[in-house]
């Protein structure tokens, strides 16, 4: 009977002994593939940016973001170990240095403006001491006259940096597609990767013909032709400088909803195709008996991380794009709001004519700062609307 009651009792443990010595064995093996699986992985995405000419972007890069020590490449590696891309301490600091600089580069301007306004302003209540027109109205044109010299020298140092800056983007563009066009055609298929192509073709065609050729110069004349009209008592140029104005605005919005909504039903049509391309021959794989499961192993394994490749390539050339427009969109904000703050103190004490030719340039100034944003927003939706919607 004992031996019975033994024996039962043995027969009880054995499950509880095999899964003792079965469990410890199989998280071993689960972690050697693991372990495996990352070194695949690592060496997979090592291969991919090998492919890929980064030091070309590392040039463009270091022209847009001379003042810092930015790297493409070094973002690039931290996003794809999981790391953020800009704290929010960073981005703060940035923000109050770039204000800081702005303010500065622009505080002579704005003293010497406020002294002629000052001027103004003491002639103009002195005007009826004057037993001459004539000598009041000298007066006004010597003080006008300096403004228009110290507003069109402003307003055209301030626009040759927004060129130069969305020629730099324009540049980082260019050498940016072809690495990236490797990156989604590995990770989405090549119908994507030939869209993507295409439409950055369209939108830098776009930025350097319609608005660095015509929109800019437009600007350049809207600012002066406004100067000129506010110089006289009478307006007579303000319905050719509001044509102008509206003729901006209409073109930029137009061109930014054409080029959007190109890409978004171009997106809508190619990854579609590369899906139903790789859902086919996945299923062909896998119906091979033996080596099926191990093909669909290998192919995920390098989709993933082809995907991961392309969104961590989209998020830095994000960063990038939205590093680089920082400076002249609070440059541009903080001038324009600066000269409209100026028009609007200055009204009660100064002639009217001075107050609206500050406010006109604040005008330009607000028309470059969409000009600005219309390029930041066409090159970022090109990428964002493609790192962001497919898998």
């Amino acid at each position: 009977m004992l031996r019975t009651m033994a024996f039962g009792k043995a027969v009880l443990l054995l499950p509880v002994l095999f899964c003792l010595l079965c469990f410890p064995a199989a998280h071993v093996q689960a972690a050697q593939d693991s372990e495996e699986e990352a070194a695949v992985r690592e060496e997979l995405e090592t291969g991919v940016l090998s492919e890929m000419d980064l030091n070309g972007i590392e040039q463009a890069v270091d022209g847009l973001l001379e003042d810092t020590d930015f790297s493409f490449s070094e973002m690039l590696r931290r996003l794809m170990s999981g790391e953020e891309a800009l704290g929010t301490d960073t981005l703060v600091e940035l923000i109050v240095q770039v204000l800081t600089g702005t303010m500065a580069g622009q505080k002579r301007v704005l003293m010497q403006l406020i002294v002629l306004v000052l001027a103004c302003a003491f002639l103009s209540n002195l005007s009826g001491l004057f037993s001459d027109g004539q000598l009041w109205e000298t007066s006004f044109y010597i003080v006008y006259l300096l403004a228009f010299v110290l507003l069109v020298g402003a307003f055209q140092s301030v626009s040759q940096n927004l060129t130069v800056t969305i020629r730099g983007l324009v540049e980082f563009m260019k050498v940016l597609t072809p690495a990236y066009y490797l990156a989604v055609a590995a990770a989405s298929g090549a119908s994507t990767a030939t869209m993507f192509y295409q439409i950055v073709l369209v939108v830098i065609g776009a930025v350097e013909g319609l608005i660095v050729t015509l929109i800019l110069p437009a600007v350049h004349v809207y600012v002066l032709l406004a100067l000129i009209n506010h110089l006289s008592k009478e307006e007579f140029l303000s319905h050719m400088t509001e044509l102008l104005e509206t003729g901006i605005e209409w073109a930029l919005k137009t061109s930014l909803g054409i080029l959007v909504g190109l890409q978004i039903i171009r997106s809508l049509i190619a990854p579609a195709l590369d899906a139903f391309r790789r859902t086919l021959i996945g299923k062909t794989a896998s119906a091979i008996p033996g080596v099926g499961n191990a093909v669909n192993a290998v192919t995920e394994m390098v989709i993933g991380s082809a995907v991961l490749i392309r969104n961590c390539f989209g998020v830095t050339a994000i960063v990038v794009l939205f590093l680089a427009g920082l400076y002249p969109v609070l440059e541009l904000l903080v001038t324009g709001l600066a000269y409209r703050v100026l028009a609007a103190f200055s009204q009660p004490v100064c002639d009217k004519r001075i107050c609206n030719c500050l406010a006109t340039v604040g005008k330009g100034y607000g028309l470059l700062l969409k000009v600005l944003l219309t390029v930041e927003m066409l090159f970022l939706m090109t990428i964002a609307i493609l790192a962001g919607s497919f898998s």
